[in-house]
């Protein structure tokens, strides 16, 4: 996916997920509503400094403007860790249930 029309999907989502207007946002941005305009429908580009502040109003992490949720290298890697450790527990705890119960067949 375009590197720019992804940043503004997740822009336009966080926004309404923080339930800010177009022009609430630029306020507390402190920028002006026609440049969030323009950068919402892809015409501007921010700079650094603009996306920290874009972060800030949203409340989330700069990276998270980025995040492509579709994609499966957009996954964390610590998400695909976390899966590898309840996989290998579950295989063991399993296990041990499994030997648990011959235990008890075989009268122990």
């Amino acid at each position: 996916m375009d590197l720019n029309r992804l940043f503004v999907r997740n822009l336009k989502k966080w926004r309404k997920v923080c339930g800010l207007s177009q022009k609430k946002f630029a306020e507390k941005c402190g920028m002006g509503f026609s440049y969030i305009r323009q950068i919402e429908s892809g015409v501007s580009c921010p700079s650094f400094a603009m996306l920290a502040k874009i972060a800030l109003a949203l409340e989330v992490e700069p990276y998270q403007l980025f995040y492509d949720e579709t994609s499966a290298l957009g996954r964390p890697a610590t998400e695909n860790y976390l899966d590898s450790v309840r996989d290998k527990l579950l295989g063991e705890v399993a296990g041990s249930i499994d030997a648990a119960f011959e235990g008890l067949k075989d009268g122990g």
